[in-house]
């Protein structure tokens, strides 16, 4: 006789197999502490030009700047994680790398974008 799994048990089920794999959740999103900023990622101003908003997320302050779609702190998000080291997290959901900041949760883009300046690439 072949039983079936509820959906609730179902849930749990792959809750545990995410948290064995190193994921935890915050704000109904599952993510996974990648590693800490290395001497390579360059200093500081080379790795906020590796920094962006992502609207599909929408991880930030209520009151920053109106495009909330999930509520966000620093410290609510370091108390969720399972490294309170870390830098750098992958997101399950949106498949993205992320950085914990001040007021929102930015992506974390491996090349920054290049600017353009009158015509000229830099």
């Amino acid at each position: 006789m072949k039983e079936t799994l509820t959906e609730t048990q179902e849930k749990l089920l792959r809750e545990n197999f995410l948290r064995e794999n190193g994921y935890f959740l915050y704000q109904g999103c599952h993510f996974k502490p990648v590693r800490q900023f290395t001497e390579k990622d360059g200093d500081f101003f080379q790795k906020t030009r590796r920094l962006r908003r992502d609207d599909e997320l929408g991880m930030m302050e209520a009151d920053y700047d109106g495009k909330q779609k999930h509520p966000y702190s620093y410290e609510g998000f370091y108390a969720a994680s399972t490294d309170k080291e870390a830098d750098i997290f992958f997101c399950l959901e949106t498949m993205k790398e992320y950085t914990p900041c001040t007021h929102e949760l930015q992506e974390y883009v491996m090349e920054p974008e290049k600017k353009q300046d009158r015509g000229k690439t830099r």
